[in-house]
């Protein structure tokens, strides 16, 4: 067998600082890395002090000796230029904001640390502590933090969860013209998460101006390096994706501040993988030593210690001629800053006890703001095919084209991807049709990464895009829930409402069709199940176009539910461009009756209409409401009082599986609300509870049809138990 080596499409490189680098920085510079460092350090110890006082609400991750990595990073790129984190970011958010407040000319010793950068300071601590005045309002903690004004575009909980969203940062940069690279950290034990590799290879193939800074500090809480991860060298994984690779000491700033100038002098160096050596002195949280927990050795952490960067740096400023004195002065400076900023959040009370101030903390009324966009009253005039004049006879899926492509035209920051939506014709059901050629390089096919597409919409919607997102199954949003749930769905609110997450999912239930179960799920429960999200399910051509734009009117995340059964129709809208917008919350009475009401959305509306229709033959009289907005902060409680004010009986009819439904919710809030206007027990229409088979007879077997739909609203409108 002839063997012929593959030659790796891009270099991995160490990268390391010789003497020449060192005397390309300026005195000053130098004595500002130090001054950095050991503010870093004062405020991390003064953190793990007021945890041990139990001052600090949840978890500190401290960088105490990775310093260096945060200060080199910050100094080697503009304002203008982002850094995403993950859970241990303190570092990073402070060096970004004392470098992107530093005047010019700036001398530590002889200004201190200015007044904005010791508001930074206060700021990070009170929002740690969880404080109104945090930069995430005080919801963030120690792990969620965001500042647009420094150029902090957040840092995330979850282990490789912010990269996705990192990843849109920087490629909506890209798409919007500015010229901005994002440096996008995280630690060795996320290398190995899917959703890094979608997004990595997002990054490569989209061009997207990211570094991604693997803060390799040798432990994944307890778990080493070589436990975790298969490659000698984390950044090997960049030839993956075809980008270069590169190696730096961590415990030195100006090797990485070094680093990090040679990978930006060259643009074709962007996407990257840049592995920073370090080493986390203390357990992952709290301020006991690793070797206490049995996980590595009390000799492998002297060795380490004896690395730590400020005990190197302050030797090299003593070789470059600084002296003791003046070391000392930028330590004090750093103690003095940190405690000032501990005394404004402090006080004793009259038994001597240390309590954080009153004041300081986050009102009631401001826990629900940020969660999503409430201005629902204000993108109207609203519009219902009842009350417009419409003569244009259109297909379903030419009405998601059409008015997929008025905001194409319209809005310059409106992106469309998903799986196959520029190919045949406008993906796999025509939704797309010809938009890809209106709208070269705006309307794109992605990888089938769900997790990594989603997610790169997140970071992009937060930048200044509007992603519109194509699920191709519903089902598959399971693949890419973290990005959907704890990504999409909450990060506004996270952080403290001072960024909006403005972006569309839209997704097909392909019950019916034979896909079996990993293809048909009803996405509206799981959904409804967690905060942030409006879910909007239209059932005819006219109310698709007009809760389309308003989804795309306000700037929160929101599913547009599709049901394949949809497709084959036809409805009419008005003539002229697809500008009508429908009211969210607002249901709609498809049939009006006086013996029972049915609540039901998608393809349950279509159920409950035919059924209606048949048992008016009986003398059965049903009202029939399209919910249309089916998350409950939007479901329009007002037009269902009214309704069963009138019946007095309740039917919910939806598609999905009873255990996978909204209907057992919809009831209980009924019930709740108007249990003395019911005479009769409510009842439910639902698909069987067991997945769905692609047997044509087993999921017609487990399908709520016509006939069964009509037997239970039949029940409930005789009153019958």
């Amino acid at each position: 067998m002839k063997q012929t080596k593959v030659r790796t499409p891009a270099p991995l490189l160490t990268l390391s600082a010789g003497d020449e680098d060192w005397t390309a920085v300026p005195r000053l510079e130098l004595l500002w890395m130090y001054q950095q460092m050991a503010l870093i350090r004062a405020f991390e110890m003064k953190l793990l002090a007021l945890k041990d006082a139990n001052l600090v609400n949840g978890p500190v991750h401290s960088s105490v000796g990775q310093e260096a990595v945060a200060v080199g990073a910050a100094l080697a790129v503009r304002r203008e230029d982002k850094f995403c984190g993950t859970h241990r970011a303190h570092h990073q958010y402070l060096a970004k904001a004392l470098s992107a407040c530093a005047p010019g000319g700036y001398d530590p010793l002889r200004d201190g640390l200015t007044d904005a950068m010791q508001a930074h300071v206060l700021t990070l601590m009170k929002e740690i502590m969880g404080l109104a005045d945090g930069c995430s309002g005080g919801r963030g903690g120690s792990m969620h933090l965001y500042n647009a004004d420094i150029g902090v575009a957040g840092t995330n909980a979850i282990v490789g969860g912010g990269v996705p969203p990192a990843t849109g940062v920087a490629w909506a940069d890209k798409m919007l013209g500015r010229e901005c690279v994002t440096l996008c950290f995280y630690g060795d034990g996320a290398v190995y998460q899917g959703a890094v590799h979608e997004a990595c290879n997002l990054a490569a193939l989209w061009k997207a101006p990211i570094i991604y800074v693997i803060e390799n500090n040798q432990y994944a809480v307890a778990t080493s390096r070589t436990e975790g991860c298969s490659a000698p060298h984390l950044c090997q994984v960049a030839t993956a994706y075809g980008m270069p690779g590169f190696c730096v000491d961590g415990m030195d700033p100006v090797s990485v501040k070094s680093a990090l100038r040679h990978i930006l002098a060259d643009p074709a160096n962007l996407p990257c993988v840049l592995e920073i050596e370090t080493y986390r002195h203390y357990h992952h949280a709290g301020c006991i030593p690793g070797s206490a927990y049995g996980y590595r050795s009390k000799e492998e952490e002297a060795e380490w210690q004896r690395k730590d960067p400020l005990t190197r740096f302050e030797a090299s400023l003593r070789e470059r001629r600084v002296g003791e004195s003046q070391i000392e002065q930028l330590r004090q400076q750093a103690h003095a800053c940190v405690e000032a900023a501990a005394g404004a959040i402090l006080e004793t009370t009259t038994t001597g006890a240390t309590v954080i101030r009153d004041c300081l903390w986050p009102t009631a009324e401001s826990a629900v703001c940020g969660l999503r966009d409430e201005r629902t009253l204000e993108i109207g005039p609203f519009a219902e095919a009842a009350t417009t004049e419409c003569t244009r006879e259109i297909k379903f899926p030419d009405a998601i084209a059409a008015v997929t492509g008025r905001w194409l035209e319209q809005d310059h920051t409106v992106v469309v991807m998903g799986e196959e939506i520029a190919n045949m014709g406008g993906g796999a059901y025509g939704a797309t049709k010809g938009l890809a050629a209106r709208f070269p390089g705006r309307v794109r096919n992605t990888p089938i990464t769900e997790a990594g597409f989603s997610g790169l919409a997140c970071g992009a919607a937060m930048n200044g895009m509007h992603p519109v997102v194509e699920l191709m199954f519903s089902s598959f949003g399971l693949v890419a829930a973290d990005q959907l749930f704890n990504q999409i769905g909450q990060l506004s609110h996270i952080y403290g409402g001072h960024v909006s997450v403005p972006l569309v999912v839209r997704t097909r239930i392909a019950a019916g069709l034979g896909y079996g179960a990993q293809h048909s799920m009803d996405p509206v429960a799981l959904f409804a199940l967690f905060p942030g999200w409006r879910i909007l399910v239209p059932t005819t051509p006219f109310d698709y176009i007009g809760l389309f734009n308003a989804a795309m009117k306000l700037k929160s995340p929101t599913l547009l539910v599709e049901h394949h059964g949809f497709y084959g129709e036809k409805g009419v809208i008005p003539d002229g461009p697809p500008d009508h917008t429908v009211e969210i919350g607002k249901a709609a009475v498809r049939r009006e009756g006086k013996d029972v009401t049915v609540l039901a959305y998608g393809w349950g509306v279509r159920l409950a209409e035919r059924a209606a229709a048949q048992l008016a033959a009986e003398g059965v009289s049903a009202e029939v409401l399209d919910l249309r907005t089916v998350d409950d902060a939007g479901m329009d409680y007002e037009a269902i009082g009214r309704s069963l004010r009138k019946t007095g009986a309740l039917v919910t009819v939806e598609e999905a599986q009873a255990c996978n439904g909204i209907g057992s919710k919809l009831i209980r809030a009924c019930e709740q609300r108007w249990f003395d206007d019911l005479d009769a027990p409510a009842a439910s229409v639902n698909a069987l509870d067991i997945p769905l088979g692609v047997s044509r007879r087993l999921e017609l077997m487990c399908l709520p049809d016509v006939e069964k739909t009509a037997a239970v609203i039949r029940k409930a409108a005789r009153r019958e138990v």
